[in-house]
């Protein structure tokens, strides 16, 4: 019965997981401020997350399986944060996400859940795809921090 219940509670919160991408979906064109020791943060937390994950599941990719789908991961992130619009304006620094990186996140980390919940196991599709999303995710912020870093020094 706990775990019916557990399933209920997991498929409830990817409910929410996929309205919020919605949100997103609704709103990617809206610039936000960027705010660079809360993208940091993030960041942080999300790879030893990913860490962490990785040592749970005894990396079923391999060190060097691993380490290749990071670095895809990283140079498509690169790419993606190179597509993010940082700009000045007088309300301070703005960015604007872009519609295929929300797309291709909100895919890649409601496949992760969505298996991980209907399996109840970690393939090492979920893995892989965790450690390309992460990849992905750290190299696009990177380059906002980095625009953001640039701009602030002309000020």
């Amino acid at each position: 019965m706990w775990v019916v219940f557990m399933k209920i509670v997991s498929y409830f919160f990817l409910l929410l997981f996929v309205l919020g991408v919605v949100l997103m979906l609704l709103t990617w064109r809206k610039a936000k401020f960027v705010k660079p020791k809360w993208i940091l943060f993030g960041q942080i937390v999300a790879f030893m997350a990913l860490v962490v994950f990785t040592m749970l599941s005894r990396n079923p990719l391999g060190f060097w399986g691993w380490l290749l789908i990071f670095l895809a991961g990283l140079g498509g992130g690169y790419f993606y944060g190179r597509t993010v619009k940082v700009k000045k304006s007088e309300r301070g620094i703005m960015m604007n996400y872009t519609l295929p990186y929300v797309i291709t996140w909100g895919v890649l980390l409601f496949l992760t859940q969505f298996l991980t919940i209907s399996t109840g196991r970690v393939p090492i599709i979920v893995l892989g795809l965790c450690v390309l999303n992460t990849g992905l995710n750290l190299a696009m912020n990177g380059q906002v921090v980095w625009n953001y870093t640039r701009l602030n020094k002309t000020a």
